[in-house]
């Protein structure tokens, strides 16, 4: 967690701390009765946690879609995601602003 909390200051990067996430995750609806077609976002993903622990608060099961700008950054999520068994989640990497990545087929952005 150090690794994490301090090793993308300098890019501009920071770790969500566990507490947060979980509060974040009951704001938007997420807990132990979450249907397992529900999907969670994060555009601005960075290694994941905030995914991972939403993930850990539906034990059903979710859908996992992010985003995130840095290439090593956006590495490290789809393997935090592989590791915590969440190999399903969808990561890409880009410019969540410049380049959305999560669109509809007519082409408007995704509804999450």
């Amino acid at each position: 967690r150090h690794f994490a909390t301090e090793s993308g200051k300098s890019k501009g990067q920071f770790y969500t701390p566990s507490e947060v996430s979980r509060i974040l995750s009951k704001v938007i609806g997420i807990d132990s009765n979450t249907s397992q077609d529900a999907t969670v976002y994060d555009p601005t993903c960075g290694s994941g946690s905030l995914l991972l622990k939403a993930s850990d608060e539906a034990p059903r099961g979710l859908s996992i879609f992010g985003q995130e700008m840095d290439n090593a950054t956006s590495a490290l999520a789809r393997m935090n995601m592989i590791l915590h068994n969440n190999a399903t989640a969808k990561i890409w990497k880009g410019n969540t602003i410049a380049d959305p990545q999560w669109k509809e087929a007519n082409g408007q952005l995704k509804a999450f």
